[in-house]
């Protein structure tokens, strides 16, 4: 896929999750594999949901060429890509719901869904580390080993899928079965 248009299809992203309820002014971070080696995250400090594309930071996901500009938890994305190579884009956001539910101990269950929707699979927690820390993205990395969503606990969630649209619906199905499961 052309670089233009994941731009656009991350600014639309993050403009879902912020109409959604899903992030508040610069919560939350997306990204989007380009190639093999690089990937395009969002900028630190940017307003989620009224991002632009030229904002933008182009990442090598070894980590060698990366940007003062790029999201404060860019290790976490390329910690993901470099153990996921299937996975094309990441959304990490702050679902209020899924927060409260792991405060109470207790994480999305899919079969809350009507079984039409894109699903995320078995959802694990990873253990609170300090945001943007090479430990988080370790923690976060392993806690989506072989599924797609995790629950990082204080701090949100993350969901991958193989285009932005999977990741984001992921994202949204989670909130979504919080909701369904009597989380208020």
């Amino acid at each position: 896929m052309l670089g233009g248009e994941l731009h656009t299809q991350l600014v639309a992203a993050g403009a879902r999750l912020a109409a959604a309820g899903l992030v508040h002014s610069s919560e939350g971070n997306l990204s989007a594999r380009l190639d093999g080696r690089t990937c395009l995250v969002t900028p630190t400090g940017s307003v989620t949901g009224r991002m632009h594309g030229a904002e933008l930071v182009k990442v090598t996901i070894d980590g060698r060429q990366l940007s003062p500009r790029a999201t404060s938890e860019v290790h976490m994305h390329l910690e993901i890509y470099r153990r996921r190579p299937e996975v094309a884009a990441i959304v990490h956001a702050h679902p209020p719901l899924v927060i409260r539910m792991a405060a109470e101990g207790r994480l999305p269950d899919p079969e809350a869904l009507d079984g039409d929707e894109v699903v995320f699979g078995t959802v694990r927690g990873a253990p609170h580390f300090e945001e943007g820390s090479l430990a988080l993205a370790k923690a976060v990395a392993e806690a989506l080993a072989d599924n797609a969503a995790c629950v990082l606990l204080d701090h949100g969630a993350v969901a991958v899928g193989s285009s932005i649209e999977v990741a984001l619906r992921r994202m949204l199905n989670m909130e979504r079965a919080a909701a369904r499961s009597g989380c208020r």
